[in-house]
């Protein structure tokens, strides 16, 4: 089991890193161009490994702790249930940031295969994934507040954002003409906030060993956050302009309009 794990972990790491990379090249590209399909494509693809071995190693974590992790040195009936305690905190810690990432994700993907046909995208699983990840949202924030975790109670609201922007999104329908793009363009941003956030929190210690040791860590924790939710009201706010947005409703079954951006 220990080596499946690690097979798993280094595949996590591996399509993580490029997703990472990938993630800025559709930012920065001009959208709806060649360059911008194939390489959003790969980068789906990476981040789709890496919702995958993310929730398998979760799994296998929160079953079965001392299956994947090795205890160095013997340890009291108390300090192994602390032990337990704080590894299946982190694998659901995991798992929340994935289920984040796969809303985001597939919310951007199916919002743009669809347009405005809001039809196919109200579906009965987007509805109850997204569901499911704004009330986790609240539940990691009742787990950070009964453990004193700051990185759970500060990054519970990005699942209660992503899922319930999500729903209201599903259930009310586009404001405008154009919201279908905004919402691709917030959620596959999303997706990068929360794919910097895992490699930050996961991944981060052992690259700063000497920070991840002080208060200042949580800084990283949040950064991603702190910086991507404000690039995704600017970057709606210069397409709206860009799209001459009127805030007129969004009228359902159109063909969609092409725009050069």
């Amino acid at each position: 089991m220990a080596e499946l794990f690690q097979g798993l972990r280094w595949l996590h790491i591996a399509a993580g890193a490029v997703a990472l990379v990938l993630f800025w090249i559709p930012l920065i590209v001009r959208k709806g161009g060649t360059l911008h399909i194939r390489i959003g494509w790969a980068y789906v693809a990476c981040m789709s490994c890496v919702v995958v071995t993310a929730f398998a190693m979760s799994g296998m974590v929160f079953a079965n702790p001392l299956g994947v992790r090795q205890i160095q040195a013997p340890l009291s009936a108390e300090e192994l249930a602390k032990f337990l305690r704080n590894q299946r905190l982190f694998s659901a810690f995991l798992a929340y940031l994935a289920g984040v990432t796969l809303a985001a994700g597939w919310q951007g993907i199916w919002v743009q295969r669809t347009k405005r046909t809001l039809e196919a995208l109200r579906t009965p699983f987007n509805v109850a994934l997204n569901a499911l990840v704004a009330f986790s949202g609240l539940g990691v924030l009742l787990l950070g507040l009964r453990f004193s975790s700051a990185v759970f109670v500060g990054l519970s609201p990005v699942g209660v954002l992503v899922g319930g922007g999500n729903l209201r999104y599903l259930l009310r329908g586009p404001a405008t003409k154009m919201a279908w793009w905004y919402e691709h363009l917030g959620s596959m941003i999303t997706t990068g906030i929360a794919g910097y956030t895992a490699f930050f929190v996961f991944g981060g210690s052992r690259l700063f060993p000497s920070v991840a040791r002080t208060q200042l860590y949580a800084i990283f924790w949040v950064l991603p956050t702190l910086i991507g939710v404000p690039a995704i009201y600017l970057a709606v706010f210069y397409y709206r302009r860009k799209f001459r947005e009127d805030g007129r409703p969004a009228t359902f079954h159109e063909p969609p309009v092409k725009t050069a951006v």
